[in-house]
């Protein structure tokens, strides 16, 4: 009987062990814990990859995504609809959502309006019937309900004529009197040029605009449409590219509300901003009360592109209040793009998108303040000035180089806990004295790509950002709340920048913290000298990097070293090399570490690995000088994600479904005892190296998926059911599975005695 007993304990042993593969990745303040699951709602339409391209919010609070959802053969367009907490909307084709096809071949919207009668307008691009080579575009109505509305062109789809030529549709927008405009590019006589076509209300083209409805900006060279604004005086502006030469570089044009091009405005219509170094591609734009204009893109350093903002005066001149001569770079120091812009009600503006990391793409949310940096000097290694416009005449052709307007953007990653006042810990580097303050926030919602595509302000000051989330075999809709405290954290982030730190030969700064994972995150710093005189010596910067740790006002030690504690065993501080490996599953407690990133002034990335998982540290860029002096940077600080462990590893993302019940049960039933947290500790020691094998092989995920389905069904019962019921189960749970033991140590002795 104490046989049976033991095995019974070990059993029960093995069920909390497998409950405890689970972790959570804290929506830390900046995502609205009362919106989906902790901030984040994931929806998957099939088999196979589901993105959401366009976002838009309806009178009643609604929210509406819309994109494509792929079949397994061909993609369909797919528009899904939320109520205000996240969840779907079943009064919407009873499930939330729906899809349908244009022309047979692949279809997506990638944009949608909402009309005053509560109707909704999507544009699209579709397969140019048997020709899948080239591609038109089309307009969709659907009724209230999600149905298409059969008063609306043909069965509610209507194919615009472009003459044959291909066509991609990117923005829509209403006209002050109700009507639709649809941007984007088509073929034309000297490739692919910028197209709008208008549309009445009733589905038919509106022939007194353009030709036969549509305007085609047919340039002597390429030209594209990208986004759209209607003006109060009726007249419309693009948004997108212009290629005259070998550089494509930002264009805006504007026509009068029958679609001629406004030759008042920049250059036969339009202004363009080019840099013969690196390519600039606007892709969205927005409208502030007073009528100024603020787009969003990206601009190629050589390196990787920036997020790239400018503003314009209703003119069409950059507004030289703003950045530096209009323009503010943002270099996140990796691969980023710019998707969607919008502008708070304090006149703040947002931007998503997202930036390349070491394991994929993050969402990204910025925000640049109305605030004027406190910094002085221009940015580190700016080579050359940006042409000054002021009073330039509206009929010139704008060129400015964007070298000296690079802006690096501050950091804030509050972890469970966290107050707005966190936001005090990080401050932010400016390139220039008059440059935009930019502050960002990456979210991983998963543990691959998350792009964020589209966002929408709310009337109280919330954000919604709307793209895809890959679970590692496909990608799925994803919409982010952040949350209104998140807003307010970075917004006083922005207003106590202060912007690097200038000695006595150096100006030093610290660049955002980037990348965050659960022990790993990237850094680094820009260094610029601020005296260079012949008659003093100024000493070399022989060593660079940054410095971290869990203190405030981490420095640099001499032995590059990293101080680590193990959590489960040890009271005495293990000395491990600062950068052993790059395990994503790393359970230490590192107390301090640095980087080395070569010498020299210019700006350096930082790689900071082996640190541990749910964690806060403090930031600094250092440089070591030849005169043995040591100079510091701005502080910025950041939290490491929780653990991601055995189930999130399987399923690919701690918001599966499976994930969400054991980590709930987790953290109901686990974490609100010593014994419970004594085990997760015990657990965090065994199950890393587990998970980092089965993230890499797909035919493990699958075995584990089904080995995990036990516990998930006991979780749920756990979670979900009555007392009574949980009792009455988990006793004849306990029976049927002692029975089995003893039933086994019976064979087992009778064969045995054979």
């Amino acid at each position: 009987m104490c046989e049976i007993k033991t095995e019974f304990r070990i059993i029960m042993l093995l069920v909390v062990t497998i409950l405890l593969s689970v972790v959570s990745v804290h929506a830390g303040g900046n995502l609205d814990p009362a919106f989906g699951e902790q901030g984040v709602v994931v929806t998957d339409f099939g088999i196979d990859d589901d993105e959401a391209l366009a976002l838009a919010v309806q009178a009643d609070g609604k929210i509406l995504l819309a994109g494509f959802s792929t079949n397994s053969v061909v993609k369909d367009v797919a528009v899904a609809r939320y109520h205000q907490d996240g969840k779907l909307d079943t009064s919407f084709q009873t499930t939330g959502y729906t899809t349908f096809n244009v022309g047979g071949g692949n279809a997506m919207a990638r944009a949608i309006v909402v009309q005053e009668d509560g109707r909704i307008v999507i544009a699209g691009t579709a397969d140019n019937g048997a020709n899948a080579a080239s591609s038109a575009v089309f307009l969709a109505r659907l009724n209230e309900n999600g149905a298409l509305d059969p008063a609306f062109g043909t069965g509610g789809i209507l194919v615009l004529p472009l003459d044959d030529k291909s066509g991609v549709a990117y923005d829509l927008q209403l006209t002050l009197d109700g009507d639709i405009l649809v941007a984007g590019t088509a073929g034309g006589s000297n490739g692919q040029q910028a197209m709008i076509a208008r549309v009445k209300q009733d589905g038919k083209r509106d022939t007194t605009f353009g030709t036969d409805g549509v305007v085609l900006l047919d340039r002597e060279y390429e030209t594209a449409a990208h986004s759209l604004v209607v003006q109060s005086d009726n007249t419309i502006l693009i948004a997108g590219y212009s290629k005259p030469e070998e550089v494509a570089g930002l264009s805006l044009v504007r026509l009068q509300a029958d679609g001629a091009i406004d030759e008042s405005f920049g250059v036969k219509g339009e202004v363009r901003i080019t840099d013969t170094e690196g390519e600039a591609i606007l892709y969205d734009m927005a409208a502030q009360a007073d009528g100024r204009l603020v787009v969003v893109g990206t601009y190629d350093n050589s390196e990787y592109r920036e997020i790239i903002l400018g503003r314009f005066l209703t003119n069409g001149q950059l507004d030289n209040s703003f950045g530096t001569a209009g323009i503010v770079r943002s270099d996140l120091g990796y691969d980023s793009v710019g998707y969607g812009v919008a502008v708070q009600n304090d006149g703040a503006i947002v931007v998503t998108g997202y930036s390349q990391t070491m394991k994929g793409k993050d969402i990204i949310l910025l925000r640049y303040g109305v605030e004027q940096s406190a910094a002085e000097g221009s940015s580190a290694g700016a080579t050359e000035t940006a042409t000054e416009t002021t009073g330039a005449p509206a009929d010139t052709d704008l060129v400015a180089s964007f070298a000296n307007t690079a802006v690096t953007s501050q950091t804030e990653t509050a972890g469970e806990g966290s107050t707005p006042s966190a936001a005090t810990d990080v401050t932010t580097t400016a390139a220039a004295a008059d440059a935009a303050i930019a502050t960002f926030i990456a979210d991983a919602v998963s543990l691959y790509d998350d792009v964020g595509r589209a966002l929408a302000v709310l009337p109280d000051g919330r954000v919604l950002a709307a793209g895809y989330s890959s679970n590692g075999d496909d990608n799925d809709f994803v919409l982010l709340q952040y949350s209104v405290a998140a807003m307010s954290a970075l917004a006083e982030s922005t207003a106590l920048a202060a912007g690097g730190v200038s000695s006595t030969y150096y100006h030093i700064s610290t660049t955002p913290i980037f990348d965050i994972g659960r022990n790993n995150a990237m850094s680094g710093g820009a260094i610029a000298k601020v005296a260079d005189s012949s008659e003093i010596t100024v000493p070399t910067v022989t060593t660079r990097g940054v410095c971290y740790g869990t203190a405030r006002h981490p420095v640099y030690r001499p032995a590059d070293t990293t101080d680590t504690t193990d959590t489960a065993d040890s009271t005495d501080p293990v000395i491990l090399p600062a950068t052993t490996n790059d395990s994503s599953f790393n359970y230490k407690t590192v107390l301090y570490g640095q980087t080395s990133d070569g010498s020299g002034v210019g700006t350096f990335g930082s790689n900071i690995v082996e640190i541990t998982p749910n964690t806060r540290y403090y930031v600094r860029a250092y440089a070591v000088l030849s005169d043995e002096t040591v100079i510091y940077g701005n502080e910025l600080s950041f939290e490491t994600s929780d653990a991601c462990f055995i189930a999130t590893a399987a399923y690919g993302s701690v918001l599966d479904a499976h994930v969400v019940v054991l980590r709930n049960f987790r953290d109901r039933y686990l974490r609100g005892n010593a014994l419970g947290q004594a085990f997760i500790d015990r657990y965090y020691r065994f199950s890393p190296k587990i998970a980092e094998v089965i993230e890499r092989n797909a035919v493990l995920k699958q075995v584990v998926r089904v080995g995990l389905w036990p516990w998930v069904a006991f979780s749920y019962l756990m979670l979900e059911f009555a007392v009574w019921v949980k009792i009455t189960l988990l006793l004849l749970a306990a029976l049927v599975g002692g029975a089995a033991v003893y039933s086994f140590k019976s064979n087992a002795k009778a064969r045995n005695t054979l």
